[in-house]
């Protein structure tokens, strides 16, 4: 054989002498072949070779196999009490070892036995089968499940009114117009519209100024041409006509508008090392070259005072011009410059003022020039330092021309040579800046200044704004654009309402671009602009006034509206405007603001909440209110107008009432059925406007949305429902039939409205705090319900006990394998105070006194169900049958349906809030039910011990008196199987706290039978009598606690259980100790008594040096125990326990004759040490005596010291040599009571025993005989 063959036959080997396969290792104990054998059900515990039925997962089979012996089913167990695997178990418990243990030296074991354990329940087991019903809701149409539902009636309403709400916002949101809001068209008349469209043409061909950078603005004429024509929907022989007109009409005046703002860096001419500059100025008419000819404008490098390009629209002051439909035929101003014969007019030169003695001038003056050629033309500026006294000025206004100058530079020179008189001015530098490459935005920057030649010395820049505009010499003002402005706004509306058709519409709501125009358009408006020298505050106002009028044709989207309102605020900046602008700037900010509030008064329709981008188009509205309500242009031109944070919340409050007469009046159905619907409706509204409404409220606006929805809708839906209940004060009275026999369906309509009116009211916790110091109309609305629940408990009272008489004619057992034993009438019951608790918690109705009735009616039911239970199983004969206990259906049934219905009463209890009907009020109606069923099924389960006392005594009796030799585990068996045999079946048949009762019902009968035992009298009782009680009270505890599925440990140590164990100890313990600890014991009640009815004796004691000092003093209120109403006291000193103290003998006092307060002042020394003091039990004994000549001496009383506790034990540091400053100590005399004493008992049954004898009869003469 190989070596791998070797192994081979060592694992098979291996493998087969643990019962494995060798092919497949298995966990089953059964011999495994090639095909292993199909699984089947485990068998019960208990029923060997008996194949379980097939049960479902999870529960196992409890109930016994019909058929099956007695001993099979005490054999039945879960393992529950079987000890794990290598435990060895302690002596005189029921765990065994297991059956293939290896076994131990010594006796030899008893045979193996099953552990016994009745407690089979599993927590997964289903109780009471909560679906068993008789039918009994036919008996009173449903009544109790008819409120109940009211809750998921309420629910499918309100999903409905969500449904609704859904549906209706996937649909487009109406046009305003089907809401009310009237279009207004701002339509021009077709001769204003030609005559604008003639002004676009006329612009068109006039346009002045260089593209602007980056191309702006740098739109072809025929782009132009095409676009206008589209925009104002022109018929191209209309466009031609029009465009041949606009070409007849006399060109405006180019004219050029200079600011000279600032120079910087000149060069200093003075000695004072300053110069005093000035500019000269003036247009270049022809292309000659100037002196010097600078080859094109050159801005110097930029510096942080240049705005650039782009911001020099912000610093110019703007001229006007008027545009005339109808121009004067006539010659040019090229052709009447060049009839001057070479003559220059001298009002071509303008100058600026002299700045002294600096070289940073600041000058901010602006110049305007007509031109006659913007190609050819150029600007010149010279700077000069003022050397003379004479005005530069008034040289140049007395100088009428100057001819033959072929130059301005030159000219500029002539000027200053003929007004110096002798004095010579120093050039400072010159600029010299071509006009056609003036962009139409205008130019702003800094130019550097330029030399004459390059013989000359300059230095430094100066900045200027320069922009090109144009004007008709009409006789009018340049100032006076108004015209112009008026036209820039139609021309904007037309351009804007053309610009929104053609991104289209949706149902009347136009997507507009948040950004501006298009490119042709923004190009007529800025062309349209320049040529009409508008001003950046003319033009926004302009572009605001013409969107805020076609918003009321169509509605533009709000971001853009507020687009414009930023560019008008921007620059306000505080400036002034004209009357006109004002007034008109005022009425377009009326006429938005007025359109603006009728759409938030109809936004539910108009921007839905289930509608996001509705949702978006009102968030921007109340963005552009909001920044309307802090311009400072809207305060200025409207001063008088009411603020608009409070306007909206007054649209909201108008726009709610409006929704909600208009949802009242809808239908025909009748006035509680259209509030029930309403009262839905709103809460659907109310909380959709929380959730989407107010957070955009608030946030822009700081309005609370749902505070003023909220109370506007709850004055008056509380009209409404305070109008709808008074015809409600007299119902029909089929309404609230209250005949126990009555079938007709509950009417739930009151409470269904109350309910809707209830959840309406719970949405003001999302009130702010301050909003709910003023009572709202809904918050006492349950004082309008309180007839018709009043009413309601009335019926509900009898409804019930109805209930409870039909459940029980109905009654019906249940079937289950895996439930306990009960009926239908338990389970109907239940259900009915389960359904009228659901609709109490539903109710949340605040007043205690109805709490309270409801509760009474409940427990009324239930008792009456009790009484009726309770009738049932007596009429049965159950408390007449005699003999031993047998587990029966009536009785499982009865206990259980009774608990059940106790348990659904108490849930009930809990339910209700002490603070509602208040504790004592609640114990006494509630408490009070809840014993009286306890009582009920106690006293169908105080059968139980009387039926099992024969088995219980004959079975505890064998335990008790078997032989030595049989160890008590054995002989307790009889007992346990006994017990495990009924307690088994009530497990599996009773609900668990009617099986706890059980158990402390049998387990209180089996302490009695033992208790019996332990004090049998002595007879021949073996030696390990009590020994063999003690481990069988062992056995008994762990068999009843079953590893805690039985009774608990607090539950089994009762006070039976401790008396019958504190007597076993007795029993085991020897005479001397019980007496020690009898008077242990006489010490503890000296302690705890207070109350002296035998007198008091009067003590001092000390330990010094190995001597005990004992003092009597005194003894007062002494017992009279002779008959002349006196005794002859004298008092015994004794120390104790005896067996530690056997030296010491006892000492006595004097006799004191006929006196109840004797003095008797007497010591006594004892001969003991300090250990023999620190004896826990070690004491002193004091006896008053009553001493007769003739009979025996009389007990009076008796009193206990510990020595413990005296001074110089306690304190063994320090020494004490006499009585002096020592306290006296005030012992209550006491006498013995408890003549069933146990260790007087167990001292008593010793008759063999002298010891315990002498102190038995020592004792009984000192029981108290008053």
């Amino acid at each position: 054989m190989s070596f791998f063959s070797s192994i081979g036959q060592y694992v098979a080997d291996s493998v087969a002498g643990l019962s494995l396969s060798p092919k497949r290792f298995s966990l089953s104990r059964q011999g495994s072949g090639d095909t292993p054998p199909p699984a089947s059900p485990a068998p019960i515990v208990g029923a060997p070779g008996a194949s379980a039925p097939a049960v479902h997962h999870g529960f196992p089979k409890v109930v016994p196999t019909p058929g099956t012996s007695v001993l099979a089913n005490r054999r039945r167990t879960l393992e529950c009490l079987a000890p794990p695997p290598g435990r060895t178990p302690r002596g005189g418990s029921l765990r065994q070892p297991r059956r293939d243990a290896a076994p131990s030296p010594g006796p030899i074991a008893p045979p193996h036995r099953p552990p016994l354990a009745f407690c089979r329940r599993r927590l997964s087991w289903p109780e009471v089968d909560q679906h068993a019903t008789s039918g009994v809701q036919e008996t009173d149409g449903s009544y109790f499940e008819s409120f109940t539902a009211l809750s998921w009636k309420q629910e499918n309403r309100r999903l409905g009114a969500l449904r609704a709400g859904e549906a209706r916002a996937e649909q487009p949101p109406p046009c305003e117009s089907a809401l009310g809001i009237a279009r207004k068209s701002s339509e021009m008349s077709p001769h204003e519209k030609e005559a604008l469209y003639v002004e676009v043409l006329y612009t068109i061909a006039n346009t002045v100024g260089a593209p602007a950078p980056g191309g702006q603005y740098g739109h072809y004429k025929e782009d132009l041409h095409l676009y206008a024509q589209r925009a104002f929907d022109m018929s191209p022989e209309r466009h031609y006509r029009l465009l041949h007109a606009a070409g007849e009409e006399k060109p405006p005046i180019v004219v050029l508008s200079v600011a000279v703002i600032e120079a910087d860096g000149l060069e200093a001419k003075d000695a004072n090392g300053f110069s005093d500059p000035y500019c000269m100025l003036g247009i270049q008419p022809v292309a000659a070259p100037p002196s010097p000819q600078p080859p094109s404008p050159r801005l110097s490098e930029p510096s942080s005072e240049d705005h650039g390009p782009q911001g020099h629209d912000k610093l110019r002051k703007h001229h006007s011009f008027r545009l005339s439909f109808k121009r004067r035929e006539g010659s040019s101003r090229r052709e009447h410059r060049d009839s001057l014969a070479g003559q220059l007019p001298a009002k071509f030169i303008r100058a600026t003022s002299v700045k002294p003695h600096t070289l940073c001038p600041k000058w901010s003056e602006k110049f305007r020039f007509d031109i006659d050629d913007v190609q050819s033309d150029s600007l010149h500026l010279d700077i000069w330092d003022h050397d003379d006294e004479s005005s530069v000025l008034d040289a140049v206004s007395k100088l009428n021309e100057v001819r033959g100058v072929r130059g301005l530079g030159r000219f500029f020179k002539q000027v200053c040579q003929s007004a110096r008189q002798g004095s010579q001015d120093d050039f400072l530098g010159c600029v010299n800046i071509p006009l056609h490459e003036i962009p139409s935005t205008g130019l702003e920057g800094w130019f550097k200044l330029d030399a004459r030649s390059q013989r000359s010395s300059v230095q430094g820049r100066i900045r200027l704004k320069l922009w090109l505009s144009t004007r008709e010499d009409r006789g009018t003002s340049e100032e006076d654009n108004w015209a112009e402005v008026r036209q820039q706004e139609r021309l904007f509306a037309v351009l804007l309402a053309y610009e929104t058709r053609s991104l289209g519409q949706n149902e009347g709501l136009p997507s507009n671009p948040g950004c501006g125009l298009s490119g042709p358009a923004a190009t007529l408006l800025h062309q349209h602009a320049v040529q009409g020298d508008l001003s950046s505050m003319q033009l926004a106002i302009a572009h605001w006034a013409g969107a805020a009028r076609q918003n009321l044709d169509t509605t533009l989207d709000a971001r853009y509206m507020q687009k414009l309102l930023a560019d008008l605020e921007k620059v306000w900046c505080g400036r002034t405007v004209s009357k006109e602008e004002e007034q008109w700037l005022a009425e377009s900010f009326a006429i938005f603001l007025e359109r603006s509030l009728l759409q938030i008064q109809k936004h539910r329709e108009l921007f839905p909440a289930l509608h996001p981008p509705s949702l978006v188009r009102l968030e921007g509205l109340l963005r552009c209110l909001n920044f309307l309500a802090q311009m400072k242009a809207f305060w200025k031109c409207c001063p008088f107008n009411k603020e608009i944070r409070g306007e909206i919340a007054v649209s909201i409050r108008k726009g709610t009432a409006e929704w909600y007469t208009r949802l009242a009046r809808e239908g025909k159905r009748t006035c509680a059925i259209k509030l029930l619907d309403l009262s839905t409706t709103l809460l659907v509204d109310l909380q959709q406007g929380f959730t989407y409404y107010h957070p955009l409220f608030e946030t822009t606006n700081g309005i609370p949305y749902f505070t003023v929805v909220y109370k506007q809708l709850d004055k008056m839906l509380a009209d409404d429902v305070s109008r709808c209940l008074d015809s409600w004060e007299q119902p029909p009275p089929y309404h609230w039939a209250a005949a126990e026999g009555d079938k007709e369906p509950a009417q739930t309509l009151p409470f269904e409205l109350y309910l809707g009116l209830q959840e309406f009211s719970a949405l003001k916790l999302h009130l702010p705090i301050s909003a709910t110091d003023k009572p709202l109309s809904l918050s006492a609305c349950h004082e309008w319900f309180t007839p018709a629940v009043e009413r309601w408990l009335a019926i509900t009272k009898a409804k019930a006990l109805h209930r409870v008489r039909a459940a029980i004619s109905l009654d019906r057992m249940c079937e289950g394998e895996f439930i306990v034993k009960h009926s239908t009438s338990s389970v109907d019951t239940a259900a009915c105070f389960y359904q009228a608790r659901e609709f109490w918690r539903l109710l949340a109705w605040p007043n205690q006194g109805h709490a309270l009735q409801l509760l009474d009616a409940l427990c009324a039911a239930a008792l009456h169900y009790a009484d009726l239970v309770h009738q049932r199983l007596a009429d049965s004969g159950y408390y007449d049958i005699i003999g031993p206990f047998k587990t029966t259906d009536e009785m499982c049934v009865a206990v259980n349906n009774l608990e059940y219905v106790r348990r659904s009463l108490a849930e009930f209890g809990d339910e209700i809030k002490p603070e509602q009907i208040g504790d004592a009020e609640r114990a006494r109606v509630l408490d009070t039910a809840l014993q009286q069923l306890e009582a009920r099924a106690e006293q169908v389960l105080s059968r139980v011990a009387p039926q099992m006392e024969s088995p219980l005594k004959k079975t505890i009796f064998h335990l008790a008196w078997s032989p030595d030799s049989l160890p008590t585990p054995q002989a307790i068996t009889p007992l346990l199987e006994y017990l495990d045999m009924h307690l088994a079946m009530l497990n599996s048949a009773l609900l668990p706290r009617n099986f706890t009762r059980v158990l402390a019902v049998v387990w209180a009968g089996a302490l009695f039978e033992l208790a019996a035992q332990v004090d049998a009298p002595v007879g021949d009782r073996p030696p390990v009598f009590h020994d063999r009680l003690a481990e069988a009270l062992d056995i008994l505890t762990d068999f009843f606690h079953a590893e805690g599925k039985g009774l608990a440990i607090s539950d089994l140590h009762s006070d039976a259980y401790c008396r019958v164990e504190q007597r076993l100890q007795y029993h085991k313990t020897p005479t001397e100790k019980l007496i020690d600890l009898f008077y242990a014991y006489r010490l503890q009640d000296q302690f705890n008594t207070t109350y002296a009815p035998y007198g008091i004796l009067s003590v001092r004691t000390y330990f010094n040096h190995d001597s005990l000092c004992v003092e009597v003093l005194s003894a007062r209120d002494v017992l009279p125990l002779d008959p002349n109403g006196f005794s002859d006291p004298f008092v015994i000193v004794e120390l104790l326990p005896r067996r530690v103290f056997s030296h010491c003998a006892e000492q006595q006092t004097n006799v004191h004759k006929k006196t109840l307060n004797p003095i008797f002042d007497e010591c006594f020394e004892f001969s003991i040490t300090l250990e023999q003091c620190l004896l826990e039990e070690s004491m002193i004994a004091f006896t008053v005596m009553d001493h007769d000549v003739i009979t025996a001496n009389d007990f009076a009383g008796e009193a206990f010291l510990s020595l413990v506790h005296i001074p110089g034990v306690a304190d063994s540091s320090s020494n004490v040599d006499n009585f002096h400053g020592l306290k006296q100590v005030d012992l209550p005399l006491m006498q013995q009571h408890d003549r069933q004493h146990p260790i007087l008992q167990i001292l008593d049954s010793r008759v063999m025993d002298k010891q315990a004898i002498d102190f038995v009869k020592k004792q009984k003469l000192r029981f108290a005989t008053q």
